[in-house]
């Protein structure tokens, strides 16, 4: 009887509900991207800039801090500002960063346009995976949250062959002001999606968040859904003590757990580094120290064996 009532849900979920997910997973489309543009392009920068092996790895690294504060943040600008507001600003913010690290003239200049972008995208992880959330119906909502990791991923992709593309002719600004496409796409997008049914609600605006359930849910689901939602809101505020209560302590141990063995692996130092990586096992690099291959970059010459 579930798999059948599950069935009949299904068939009500109307299109533009992916639509609506498809366009805030772009904010994740955009984190991946800056994650790995910069790897063809510091090859470059390091050339231009004559940076140290420290300068290079607070050029590389920059835009973490800029994400750790976002991510921080994000939270409290989406209930202020509502999550579809947010996601605008961001696409706005990411863009500025973007080109700011295109023109940068120098390197404290190329530094601060990567922690912008970088707080850009640390409010886009946790702010478009939650609209997405709020937005979906039940029975597909982990389905469509998944969506923005794997747009993550794509963005991982798509700035590799952009580097590529851009390689040859050693065009490392233009590797960073082609992130604009997507965060335009980003920012027209979100125009034309509602805002947050659940935020609506929370903040009082009972017609707005039913015209917008109206738009993505069946007729028959729109009052039942709404009341839930204002029950939930309705609910006093949990307190931190909270996850490590018997019922919410192995979820957070498995949250906890996953995000730190993904970051122990030290994936994400392949994906930044990886065309640097790939320089120590070209043939001309053979056989050298670490400090003749490091002086070989400086000079941007061809070593011979």
């Amino acid at each position: 009887m579930n798999l059948l009532t599950a069935g009949k849900a299904q068939e009500t979920i109307k299109p533009f509900v992916y639509v609506a997910a498809a366009i805030s997973a772009l904010g994740g489309m955009l984190f991946g991207y800056d994650i790995g543009v910069i790897s063809g392009a510091i090859l470059f920068i390091q050339k231009e800039f004559s940076l140290s092996a420290r300068m290079e790895e607070v050029v590389v690294s920059s835009v973490l801090l800029g994400s750790l504060a976002g991510a921080a943040a994000g939270g409290i600008l989406a209930d202020r500002l509502g999550r579809r507001k947010l996601l605008i600003v961001t696409a706005i913010v990411f863009g500025l960063g973007a080109m700011g690290a295109a023109l940068a003239p120098g390197t404290a200049s190329l530094i601060v346009a990567r922690v912008v972008a970088g707080t850009a995208i640390g409010v886009a992880s946790f702010v478009a995976p939650l609209y997405i959330s709020e937005i979906a119906p039940v029975d597909i909502r982990g389905k469509l949250v998944s969506i923005n990791q794997v747009a993550l991923t794509s963005g991982i992709v798509i700035s590799y062959l952009v580097d590529y593309a851009f390689a040859g002719s050693h065009a490392w600004r233009w590797m960073f002001a082609m992130a604009v496409i997507p965060a335009a796409a980003f920012g027209i997008g979100l125009a034309f999606i509602p805002d947050s049914p659940r935020w609506l609600a929370a903040r009082g605006h009972l017609d707005q968040a039913r015209a917008v359930l109206k738009r993505i849910r069946d007729p028959k689901q729109v009052e039942g859904e709404l009341s839930e939602i204002q029950k939930s809101a309705a609910q006093p505020e949990a307190h931190w003590s909270e996850l490590l209560s018997p019922l919410l302590r192995p979820a957070m141990i498995v949250g906890v757990g996953l995000a730190v063995a993904q970051q122990i692996t030290g994936i994400n130092t392949v994906i930044y580094y990886a065309p640097t990586i790939f320089k120590f096992m070209v043939p001309e690099t053979k056989g050298r120290s670490l400090e003749q291959i490091e002086a070989h970059w400086q000079t941007g010459e061809r070593a011979h064996p």
